[in-house]
């Protein structure tokens, strides 16, 4: 029966590397649509929204609507 404390290390070995695997929501990254919007208004975030991001970049863009490109409008009434 010597080798129960070896399975049972590998068990808890095993069960750990899993949990260390598992990602975080969005892990500092750009959801799909911040993505798109990101890339239509690109000029339009340096311009108006500089230093903005997320939501306040989303708020920032919306406020300033009528000085947006076509294409940056089509994302941010999204």
């Amino acid at each position: 029966m010597k080798s129960t404390p070896l399975l049972l290390l590998a068990f808890v070995l095993a069960a750990g590397s899993v949990q260390a695997q598992t990602p975080t929501p969005n892990q500092g990254r750009m959801t799909p649509e911040e993505h798109a919007r990101a890339k239509a208004c690109e000029t339009e975030m340096r311009r108006l929204c500089s230093g903005k991001q997320g939501q306040a970049a989303k708020d920032c863009l919306q406020s300033n609507e009528s000085k947006l490109s076509p294409q940056c409008k089509g994302q941010v009434s999204k």
